[in-house]
C-alpha cells in the first residue's frame, strides 16, 4: 500500500494571501451571488498575474505554449534554495554567484526558488537583488525547468533585460514562479517544490497554491 509518513516531513505554503479587493494593477474583486440551486457563488474578476502565479512561454510569446501545453511535471520536483546575503555586493546575481552559492547541488530539472536574507535590503534601506540575463543563460546552460522569485529578488534591473532574461529562459519551457511568499520559513538546501497551475486553456500565465516539502 501507497503511504507516505508525513512525521518525517514539513510542508511551508510560500503562496502570496490574496486579499480582495486587491489593489489598481492587480485587482481581485469578488461578489457574492447565487447558482440555481440557491448556493453561493463568488463572480471574481482579476487576471493571471494576481498573487503567485506560474508563467508559461504564452506570457512572452505570441503562439507560445500555454500553461496546459507544457507537461505537468514541469510544475513539480526537486527544488533548490538560491541565498543572498549581501545584496549591496550581489546586486546584480551574476554567474558566478551562482556558482557559487548553488553550483555544488545544481541538478538537471531543478526548481530554483530566489530568497534575499539581507535585512537592509529587506527594510528598503537598499535595492533588493536582481537576476541577469547572463544569471538566465547559466540556469538554462543547467537545464533547470522552473525559477522561483518574491517581491524581494527582481528578475532584472530593467526592462530591457527582463525582456531578454524571459526569452533565454522560456525560449526553453522554463517557467517562472512570481509572488512567491514566506520564503524565511524555508529550512533546508534541498526540498520537493509543488506550483500547480489552474487548468485552463489559452492562459498566458496561472494562479498557483505553491508548496514546498522539507525533511524535519
Amino acid at each position: 500500500m501507497f503511504n507516505i509518513d508525513t512525521n518525517k516531513y514539513r510542508i511551508v505554503d510560500i503562496s502570496y494571501e490574496v486579499v480582495p479587493p486587491g489593489s489598481n494593477d492587480r485587482p481581485f474583486i469578488i461578489e457574492r451571488g447565487l447558482l440555481a440551486d440557491r448556493a453561493y457563488k463568488h463572480d471574481v474578476k482579476t487576471h493571471s498575474h494576481v498573487g503567485t502565479h506560474v508563467e508559461a512561454p504564452a506570457h512572452f510569446y505570441d503562439g507560445g505554449k500555454d500553461v496546459t501545453d507544457l507537461p505537468l511535471d514541469i510544475y513539480f520536483g526537486r527544488g533548490i534554495l538560491l541565498e543572498v546575503d549581501d545584496a549591496e555586493k550581489n546586486k546584480a546575481i551574476s554567474p558566478d554567484y551562482l556558482d557559487k552559492a548553488i553550483g555544488d547541488i545544481i541538478q538537471e530539472g531543478d526548481i530554483i526558488i530566489c530568497r534575499n536574507n539581507d535585512q537592509e535590503s529587506l527594510n528598503g534601506n537598499r535595492p533588493h537583488p536582481h537576476l541577469t540575463p547572463e544569471a538566465a543563460e547559466w540556469m538554462r546552460a543547467h537545464k533547470v525547468k522552473m525559477v522561483g522569485i518574491d517581491n524581494n529578488v527582481g528578475l532584472s534591473d530593467n526592462i530591457k533585460n527582463g525582456r531578454k532574461l524571459h526569452d533565454i529562459l522560456m525560449k526553453e519551457d522554463v517557467c517562472l514562479i512570481e509572488w512567491l511568499d514566506n520564503l524565511d520559513q524555508i529550512k533546508k538546501r534541498e526540498f520537493f517544490v509543488m506550483a500547480l497551475p489552474y487548468k485552463v486553456k489559452i492562459m498566458d500565465s496561472s494562479w498557483a497554491r505553491v508548496i514546498i516539502i522539507e525533511d524535519k
